[in-house]
């Protein structure tokens, strides 16, 4: 213990040292100041007055007078001020006793989180227990203020001091909408383990009836996942009353089992399929068509991995027909190869896969696939360019059930690829908005071959046309999965230039364009499509640019020489501004022909130094009606803080909007309840982050 002041008064007969002026005791991690104090060094005690200050590792006191015991860290304390410095607490007491390092009672208190001057909210409890190894606050016969006007009683009440959870009542949220009327949620947390956390959420609709709803996450060394679960007993809105019996289900989770081994599943349910519509909340949600059921397990080797999965789709579409739905995977094994750097700096892949298709159709066409593709490369690099030789031979064997009248039930295909890509870099030093840069020419051509092969006989399980995009223009097959293989022979021919900042290296724009040109017709397509006589693709073209640190932008085009009118293929432009004020705003522009033609906006913006608004905007252009929408307003001050938002949600064209109001009312430090919360703005305006 050292101890500093301006004078001592030693008391022998006493056994005691009084010391007075500016006296102050430094002990451990704790610190303690005031006018005079009497040491007793018997007893190990010190009792302190005038302008009493104790300092802890997060906790201040501020009081008339204190009584201390050296020997067990426990004290008692008189007209109290304290501060929790990690969380930003603060108070008044009528008195604290001070038990341990760790454990504060404190009475007649009250304690808020706004700053000093400012009493916005105060909860104002008999006694309160400060219990920092636990990290909680256990209130006894508090009130909740809010601008001076008591609105919550608590007999008894915990609340967290720090960041760790604990179990118990998460505040309700509440809101409304046409579908579902008044939507009340009481949550209620349990803190298993640290690792290990559960939620049970009673919910009740007005239109609907009471629901609960469960969450268990659990996180492993080694393993993390999810189980959700809700049930709905009797939908008071389902007409068939024997059906009236709703719910879901889902759980996802991944890991290591050991070395070199991991798996991860996702699998999802729902009662009905109109389940998502009527008690989904987001776009995101109401818009599935089908829920995956999915489990992977997988090896991974030093240059080789293997991979097991077995696939599963649940179809809540009513509009998708029996036939039309997607084949289940039941099993499928993967082999992937890849050795580079092998003699002669050759590189060896090979890709080797084994499914069983099977379908909720029995009148489909199932069965077996195997598929076999060995592959070599020659990459051949320098600082100035590159030449890559690559060739493939792929062999597909199939063994079928319920193939058509006249096919065989074992088709087979044996198909070569060759490809030589190969660039140039040119560069050369400027400047561009005032900063040195070094600008990039990039020249690159792709050549492949493949020759035609007749696959009428080859059903189709999971082949599709690939996204056309600048970077397709590279592929060795047009379609993605192994049913079909395009015929090609054929040249890419593209050019890039960069913009790249000497000072941070960071690229400030790039912008690609590219084009194939063919030198014969693509007679292999998908079922009912006709021959490509084209001698040209689409142009595709790309642009990201970030001017600045606060600025943005992307955009993609593929422009369709050979249309007769509408020659833009596909569109899309973005654009973000996101600055150090917390002003966001994206604009963004997407087109594809004749099936998306579509507006989205969405801002954070501040309008003063407490106000902001919030808001979103989808607008179908091809539909002509709003997709989604909301607005709202947002105050927050240093220790709460209100969002408004207004929401309508269009699940399908034919069906009216679903008109929403989402509250939240957080007091910080304390908690907060409804569902316009930060995790609603994350989700629903790109690049909104909470400031928590």
């Amino acid at each position: 213990m050292l101890v500093d002041a301006e004078g001592a008064l030693i008391e022998q007969n006493e056994n005691r040292i009084l010391l007075q002026g500016g006296v102050e005791v430094l002990q451990d991690e704790s610190l303690l100041e005031a006018d005079s104090v009497s040491y007793a060094r018997d007893s190990e005690t010190m009792d302190a007055s005038g302008n009493v200050y104790l300092e802890r590792p997060g906790l201040r006191l501020s009081a008339e007078r204190g009584h201390f015991e050296l020997a067990t860290d426990q004290g008692e304390l008189e007209g109290v001020s304290y501060r929790l410095s990690d969380r930003g607490a603060r108070g008044n007491a009528r008195s604290a006793d001070i038990k341990s390092k760790q454990l504060t009672h404190f009475k007649e208190i009250d304690y808020t989180t706004c700053r000093p001057g400012e009493n916005s909210w105060q909860l104002q409890a008999e006694h309160l227990e400060i219990d920092r190894e636990s990290g909680t606050g256990t209130a006894h016969h508090a009130k909740v203020r809010f601008m001076g006007v008591p609105f919550l009683y608590l007999p008894y009440a915990t609340f967290p001091i720090d960041d760790r959870r604990k179990s118990g009542f998460l505040y309700p949220s509440f809101g409304h909408s046409d579908r579902n009327g008044a939507d009340v949620s009481i949550p209620y947390y349990f803190n298993i383990a640290p690792n290990f956390d559960a939620t049970l959420t009673p919910r009740v609709l007005s239109k609907r009836g009471a629901m609960l709803a469960g969450e268990f996450r659990y996180l492993l060394p080694s393993h993390e996942g999810e189980v959700r679960a809700e049930i709905l007993p009797d939908d008071r809105e389902v007409e068939d009353r024997t059906n009236s019996t709703r719910g879901a289900f889902s759980t996802l989770g991944s890991g290591d089992l050991r070395p070199g081994w991991n798996y991860r599943f996702d699998i999802n349910y729902a009662s009905d399929n109109d389940y998502l519509d009527d008690l989904g909340d987001s776009l995101a949600v109401t818009s599935a068509r089908h829920l995956e059921r999915v489990g992977v397990l997988s090896y991974q080797g030093d240059d080789w991995k293997l991979t097991g999965m077995t696939q599963y789709y649940q179809t809540i579409d009513d509009t998708i027909s029996l036939s039309s739905r997607p084949y289940h995977r039941l099993p499928q094994l993967l082999f992937e190869l890849n050795k580079p750097r092998q003699h002669y700096g050759l590189n060896y892949h090979l890709r080797s896969e084994y499914v069983r298709f099977d379908h909720s159709d029995d009148n489909k066409v199932q069965g077996h696939r195997f598929d076999l593709q060995p592959g070599v490369s020659l990459p051949l690099t320098r600082s100035w360019g590159f030449l890559t030789p690559r060739a493939s031979l792929r062999y597909t064997r199939y063994a079928l059930e319920n193939q058509g009248a006249g096919l065989a039930d074992d088709p087979d295909r044996v198909l070569p690829t060759l490809s030589l890509d190969g660039g140039l870099f040119f560069d050369r030093s400027g400047s561009w908005l005032g900063e040195a840069i070094t600008q990039t020419l990039e020249p690159r051509l792709f050549y492949l071959y493949t020759p035609h092969d007749d696959q009428s006989e080859i059903p189709n399980f999971d082949s599709s046309a690939a996204s056309f995009n600048f970077s397709s223009l590279f592929r060795d097959n047009r379609f993605n999965g192994s049913d079909r293989v395009g015929d090609a022979n054929q040249l890419t021919a593209a050019l890039t230039t960069r913009i790249i900042s000497d000072a941070s290296g960071s690229e400030r724009l790039r912008l690609s364009i590219g084009q194939i040109f063919y030198f014969r017709d693509r007679e292999v397509q998908l079922s009912g499509s006709t021959v490509n006589e084209e001698s040209s693709s689409s142009l595709a073209a790309e642009l990201s640019a970030n001017p600045s640190d606060n600025w943005r932008f992307s955009a993609g085009l593929q422009w369709d020489p050979h249309a007769s009118n509408d020659q833009v293929e596909r569109g899309s432009f973005s654009m973000r501004y996101n600055d150090d004020s917390e002003r966001l705003f994206n604009l963004g522009y997407y087109y594809t022909r004749d099936s998306v033609d579509q507006t989205d906006l969405s801002t954070r913006w501040p309008l003063g130094s407490r106000w902001s608004m919030v808001g979103r905007w989808t607008y179908s252009h091809l539909y002509q009606e709003t997709t989604r929408a909301f607005a709202g307003l947002e105050y927050d001050s240093c220790c709460w803080r209100v969002r408004l938002i207004g929401q309508q949600l269009l699940t399908d064209v034919e069906d009216d909007p679903v008109n929403s109001i989402l509250v939240q009312f957080q007091l910080k430090g304390l908690g907060g309840w409804g569902r316009a919360d930060d995790q609603f703005l994350e989700d629903n305006i790109a690049g909104y982050r909470a400031n928590r």
